[in-house]
């Protein structure tokens, strides 16, 4: 049975030798994944379609999915790296039972989960449920 998380990390272009370390980790055994970059504010027709400046990224995105992820590690993980500037960070989860992303920042060198308004954590699974939708919304009838 698969149990898929979709992960985005953020953080400032400052932090180069972040990720420097982030991509050139190996894969961990089983996995097919891993963080890819994702190429921000890129020069090109589709930039300049959406109305971006065609200059350079201010920031670093890294995304990927992940079957069986143990996001307490990967924070944990994540949270060890020598961030220049831990204030950056934000980690997007998304867990294919989530009603939407969870939003993770670094705060005093710990990760803290933002809370997003009409939307609780079950305790029982551990996932996002939106309070104002029902839970069967992208049932067909």
């Amino acid at each position: 049975m698969s149990d898929f998380t979709d992960v985005i990390l953020l953080f400032s272009y400052l932090e180069d030798s972040v990720l420097q370390h982030i991509i050139s980790q190996p894969c961990p055994p089983r996995r097919r994944t891993a963080l890819q970059r994702i190429q921000v504010g890129q020069r090109g027709r589709a930039a300049r379609a959406l109305g971006r400046h065609p200059r350079g990224a201010e920031c670093h995105v890294l995304a990927g999915t992940f079957n069986h992820l143990n996001t307490g590690k990967l924070r944990s993980t994540l949270q060890q790296l020598p961030w220049k500037c831990p204030h950056s960070v934000q980690l997007l989860l998304h867990n294919e039972n989530d009603a939407l992303f969870g939003m993770w920042i670094l705060l005093d060198g710990h990760w803290l989960e933002v809370p997003i308004p009409r939307t609780t954590r079950r305790p029982a699974d551990g996932h996002l449920h939106r309070t104002d939708c029902p839970d069967d919304e992208y049932q067909q009838p």
